[in-house]
């Protein structure tokens, strides 16, 4: 019985010096409100450097305020020799349970870039996800854009059809 809290304890031992390499450190920060009110916006990031091997997750909050396309677009350098982020997820999502992620388009020549395109977008309230880790020891940044479009109703394209309808008629009545 001795033998086995004697192998127990130091199996606790053991296992409370190797939980701390368990848990990667994380530089996350609060949320960020972008402003989309003139229809377009960028975010920036820098994560100081001492920070290799380390992850994040940052939220970038907006809110649209009617129908609308949304185009954004990631970018961040991922040099092991001169420092950088490896990308991991880049995803949006709303209030209402939707959830997008956007895809890589470019990683090479020391750059990585994530773009997601999503339409029709209902007013809500969004967010961002941008998760990833730092790659080495140096400082990082990386910098993203977003730009929104309003999506006609269809009561527009209805009264663009019947402007349409009329000017061919005049034409041909003219003509006739």
């Amino acid at each position: 019985m001795k033998n086995t809290m004697t192998a127990l304890a130091a199996l606790a031992l053991a296992g409370a010096g190797w939980a701390p390499l368990a848990l990667a450190a994380d530089v996350s920060r609060a949320a960020q409100v972008i402003d989309l009110s003139p229809g377009v916006a960028s975010f920036t990031r820098t994560i100081d450097g001492g920070n290799a091997g380390i992850t994040f997750v940052d939220r970038y909050d907006f809110t649209l305020t009617a129908t609308s396309t949304l185009a954004a677009l990631l970018s961040g350098f991922n040099s092991p020799d001169f420092g950088g982020v490896s990308f991991n997820n880049f995803s949006l999502a709303n209030s209402a349970g939707l959830s997008m992620n956007g895809f890589k388009v470019v990683d090479q020549g020391g750059v990585q870039t994530w773009r997601l395109l999503a339409q029709p977008l209902v007013a809500d309230s969004y967010h961002l996800l941008v998760s990833g880790s730092v790659l080495n020891a140096r400082p990082v940044t990386y910098v993203g854009a977003l730009a929104v479009s309003a999506v006609p109703e269809p009561q527009t394209y209805a009264l663009l059809a019947g402007g349409l309808g009329l000017l061919g008629y005049m034409v041909r009545r003219r003509k006739a």
